[in-house]
């Protein structure tokens, strides 16, 4: 993993975690499933997006996103830093 990947984990990570405000029992990492935990719904995960997008300098392809098997940082960092 880069730097730069790294960072980008780091910073959502920590995103996630002002966004439930301790409210969860669940340890958010790079690979916990945000959306079959129930730890964000659809509109905080675009509003994670956007800040992924913003922190990264490009653009998500939200039309070929499959979030089917869930939605971790590291899914959305790879999907949207290529």
């Amino acid at each position: 993993m880069s730097a730069d990947a790294a960072q980008l984990e780091k910073l959502l990570v920590e995103w996630v975690e002002r966004w439930i405000e301790g409210e969860s029992g669940v340890v958010i990492g790079p690979s916990t499933n945000l959306s079959h935990t129930g730890l964000l719904d659809s509109m905080a995960i675009v509003g994670l997006i956007s800040y992924l997008e913003e922190e990264a300098d490009a653009e998500f392809d939200f039309a070929t996103f499959d979030p089917i098997k869930g939605v971790s940082i590291q899914g959305l960092i790879k999907h949207c830093v290529k």
